[in-house]
């Protein structure tokens, strides 16, 4: 009972300043969204979808690369899948920076491919070292501080980018740099979670693993989870991405005061990080509806808006409620998942985060065909229906497993 043992303990301070810094770096995806409008002016001819690609192709890549990450860190390691995951899509994402005569937008799309090879490298080792090593309540707030965390530096990202795109559209990926700091406190203080996952006790129904070692099975909810988690990040992000497009079509705000708008969903998610304990002891299983709900309701004012404060304000829900949605949906994989198939079941959660991004821009065009009169507004409709459905859904059947214990 080795990982029993040691998920009690609790972490030690510098244990969790680097595992948190990992967090620092996660919403690198980002950094591309406010800078959207200004590479369809200085890409001229490029369709706003293929401009888009650059900003979602880092999701649909690092999605195999976060499921495989997870599923190999036992072996390969937390730290050095870290380290390395932060290096790669730190220097692969800033290098357009030096090519700023380009015209070739196909440049731009190969760095965003290093970028998602980078994150799905790393994106998982967060939440699994969380999950591994911590219990209970301890669990639920780093879970949370992580994804604030997350969402303080998406703040810094898409400022710094939406700012520097003012000086020349190249400059954005200078910002990409920023992951240079936080990769500083995992080199110090990134703790080694391999050896707690590795001591988990084999379970009823496992399969057979390496070396013949019999390996737990992933329980079937952890499907519906990921799906769930899908679907209501989708929504967040999609809004985030045709932000700057959706203010710069209605006059409303260029490249910078964009950023500032994106920047009120981060200080939601900052807010929900800081209650997530606090929400799931009021609303245990029905977080999943409640927060469901909450994200149409902030897609409303987003589609009414006629000025950026109101904007603002809808993006503020929105992240509130997607992040306390995808959080909880993470929470109870986790709770339900064996312990030695956690990093696995972390390396599947994490990739919805990275899909939905890939997803948002085929979302935006694909509302515009559907609901062709109302321009680049069509794509809000369309996302209050889907979260209205998953609200439904999670309303009538409260999630359990939210405040459930993982097996022993």
């Amino acid at each position: 009972m080795a990982l029993r043992a040691s998920s009690s303990r609790s972490l030690g301070t510098t244990s969790v300043i680097g595992i948190l810094a990992l967090f620092c770096t996660m919403s690198e995806f980002a950094i591309l969204t406010p800078s959207i409008a200004a590479f369809s002016h200085h890409f001229v001819g490029t369709d706003i979808t293929t401009i888009m690609l650059a900003n979602s192709i880092t999701g649909i890549v690092s999605v195999p690369v976060s499921v495989a990450s997870g599923a190999l860190l036992p072996r390969v390691g937390f730290r050095r899948a870290a380290i390395g995951g932060i290096l790669v899509m730190t220097l692969g994402g800033a290098f357009p920076f030096l090519l700023p005569d380009i015209t070739d937008y196909g440049i731009v799309i190969v760095s965003r491919v290093v970028v998602g090879l980078g994150l799905g490298v790393m994106f998982p080792v967060g939440n699994a070292a969380i999950i591994a090593l911590c219990e209970g309540e301890e669990r639920s707030r780093l879970l949370g501080l992580g994804i604030t965390i997350q969402f303080v530096f998406n703040i810094i990202y898409t400022t710094v980018a939406g700012y520097l795109t003012e000086l020349g559209w190249n400059y954005s990926f200078l910002a990409y740099l920023v992951g240079l700091v936080p990769l500083a406190a995992v080199l110090a203080w990134m703790p080694e979670a391999k050896d707690a996952v590795k001591a988990a006790p084999s379970h009823a129904g496992a399969d057979a693993g390496e070396g013949g070692r019999a390996r737990s099975a992933v329980p079937p909810a952890v499907a519906g989870y990921a799906l769930f988690a899908l679907a209501g990040w989708t929504c967040v992000v999609t809004v985030q991405v045709v932000t700057s497009s959706v203010l710069d079509w209605r006059g409303l705000a260029g490249p910078g005061e964009a950023a500032l708008v994106i920047n009120c969903c981060g200080i939601g998610t900052i807010l929900c990080g800081l209650l997530f304990p606090v929400l799931i002891r009021w609303l245990r299983g029905r977080l999943f509806g409640v927060a469901a709900l909450l994200i149409a309701v902030g897609i409303v004012p987003c589609l009414l808006a006629e000025s950026p404060l109101v904007y603002a304000l809808g993006v503020f829900v929105l992240g509130f409620a997607g992040s306390a949605f995808f959080t909880a949906a993470q929470n109870a994989a986790g709770n339900i998942a064996p312990p030695d198939r956690v990093p696995f079941v972390s390396g599947v959660m994490t990739s919805m985060m990275n899909l939905g991004p890939f997803l948002a821009p085929y979302v935006f065009s694909a509302s515009m065909v559907a609901l062709p009169g109302l321009g680049l507004d069509a794509v809000f409709p369309v996302l209050i229906g889907l979260a209205v459905v998953v609200a439904v859904i999670g309303l009538v059947h409260p999630m359990r497993a939210l405040v459930a214990r993982r097996p022993e």
